[in-house]
């Protein structure tokens, strides 16, 4: 039997896992549906060279295990890069495509046909003989096997503003980053956010010396780190952890001891609190974090690998209820330590912050409205002062991909399902239908795997998720689907 596969999505989770599916023996073809070009996703797609990675070349790899391919790559093409180097992301995306590329020739040259359909997947039907994938251009595509590997695409506007979607003077993300540098120079910019993506818009903008002022309801910026790489030797007792009971009394006290253990490990007995700052000011923080760095005084960072994979790990077999509520109460750690920024970047904020151009507001605003003459934006603070703004520019995440069981062997694709039903996703990552209680021949991967992997904006973790997928191909598949990919639009 031969398999048609079908990959929804074309970011790095996708290109991750077509390079795996194409080595499978068996495969007849593989199909990707996005309506980018495969590999320049909303991660790395991006142009702008000010954009740096958040992870060092050593994990954003699509290699999953090993030397990092990233770097082989660069190396390749005359980029001085070390493996704790944060590169531009732009690179990523090139890289990306490259991959998807050459691993496309070297299918075809072996018989497997190999085809991109530029639309979006909109439905998926169980068929007799496997599945019918939908697109919202009309078109259907026969296959006996899907791989859902849709990213982060879609904007998370803050209550205040979803009144206002689509105002002229409201962005609700920072990306494509032209949008902000074509704001006029004298525009004054208000950036809801403070961690990554709003990082993003505070750097371009400020670049361009437009004032600008960030807030969140934290009010914290996210630490700094100078490298995220997988360390030499184990510094994690990862198999402690595993057997870590998550409704034990003791359980935070018992972590810490393990973190705590880790981080001595990696800094040679220096303490946490010599690595960090508590400072309650978060200007002040910065720079004393950056002072940190500077002297390398965060071995922390070194742990952050392995402590990505021991979460992924330990809470892969529980129900989505306990992972949300265990892991509910370290968000506000894990979201400042793992999602860090590199030094270079914390350098830059912290000279806008001294030179003017940036500023961190004290409070979140509690109303937000446009202006009646069209002249930009009042934001009333919580201490009752009123300040206008030109342009509102939203750094605030994104909506996580959806899928929605509509019906027995139906499933829905998208931003705006109706959730009937939420289909359950297996620890091997597989599609479970309510309604039938089947498990489908239909895998999830990164970003869309939120509600079973709990730490997904993470490419090692999708490269590590596309090996265990084909690792399963190696299982019957379901009986083959006639057609070859080129005819299989209705």
């Amino acid at each position: 039997m031969h398999r048609d596969i079908v990959i929804i999505g074309g970011g790095a989770t996708a290109v991750a896992a077509f390079t795996q599916v194409v080595r499978t023996p068996g495969i007849a073809s593989v199909t990707t549906v996005d309506p980018n070009p495969v590999g320049l996703g909303h991660a790395f797609g991006v142009s702008d060279p000010l954009l740096l990675c958040n992870t060092s070349v050593d994990v954003t790899s699509l290699r999953p295990d090993g030397p990092s391919d990233l770097l082989d790559y660069l190396s390749a093409r005359g980029w001085a890069a070390r493996p704790e180097d944060f590169v531009p992301r732009y690179l990523v995306g090139h890289y990306c495509r490259e991959r998807y590329l050459s691993g496309r020739r070297e299918a075809e040259r072996h018989g497997t046909a190999v085809a991109h359909h530029r639309a979006r997947a909109t439905t998926v039907r169980a068929t007799a003989d496997g599945y019918r994938v939908e697109l919202d251009d009309g078109r259907r595509l026969a296959a006996t096997d899907v791989l859902v590997c849709l990213g982060l695409d879609r904007p998370r506007l803050p209550e205040l503003l979803r009144p206002y979607d689509g105002h002229p003077r409201l962005l609700p993300q920072p990306y494509p980053t032209g949008r902000l540098r074509a704001l006029p120079d004298k525009a004054e910019v208000l950036v809801l956010g403070s961690k990554l993506s709003a990082v993003d818009a505070a750097l371009v903008l400020c670049a361009d010396g437009r004032r600008t002022v960030m807030t969140s309801p934290s009010g914290r910026l996210p630490a700094v780190r100078t490298r995220l790489c997988r360390p030499d030797r184990p510094l994690l007792d990862s198999r402690r952890w595993q057997r870590l009971d998550p409704r034990a009394e003791d359980l935070d006290r018992e972590l810490t001891r393990l973190l705590l253990r880790a981080i001595g490990r990696a800094g040679a007995g220096l303490g946490l609190r010599a690595q960090t700052s508590s400072a309650a000011v978060p200007e002040e923080r910065l720079r004393q974090e950056l002072a940190l760095a500077a002297a390398g005084r965060v071995p922390w960072q070194d742990v952050i690998a392995e402590v990505i994979d021991a979460i992924n790990d330990w809470t892969a077999p529980w129900d989505p209820a306990l992972r949300a509520e265990v892991l509910g109460r370290y968000r506000g750690l894990m979201s400042r330590y793992i999602s860090s920024i590199p030094a270079r970047n914390a350098r830059l904020i912290s000279g806008h912050l001294d030179s003017g151009r940036l500023s961190l507001a004290p409070g979140y605003p509690v109303g937000i409205e446009p202006v009646a003459d069209d002249d930009g934006w009042e934001v009333e603070w919580p201490d009752g002062r009123h300040e206008r703004f030109t342009h509102v520019v939203c750094g605030t995440g994104f909506h996580t991909p959806q899928l929605d069981a509509a019906a027995p062997g139906v499933y829905r694709i998208g931003p705006s399902v109706v959730h009937d039903a939420a289909p359950e996703i297996t620890e091997d990552l597989r599609l479970v239908d309510p309604h039938r209680g089947s498990t489908e021949r239909i895998w999830v991967l990164g970003a869309a795997a939120h509600s079973r992997t709990a730490i997904v904006n993470y490419l090692n973790t999708a490269a590590k998720q596309a090996q265990r997928v084909a690792a399963q191909f190696t299982a019957p598949a379901v009986p083959a689907v006639p057609a070859a990919p080129s005819a299989l639009a209705a």
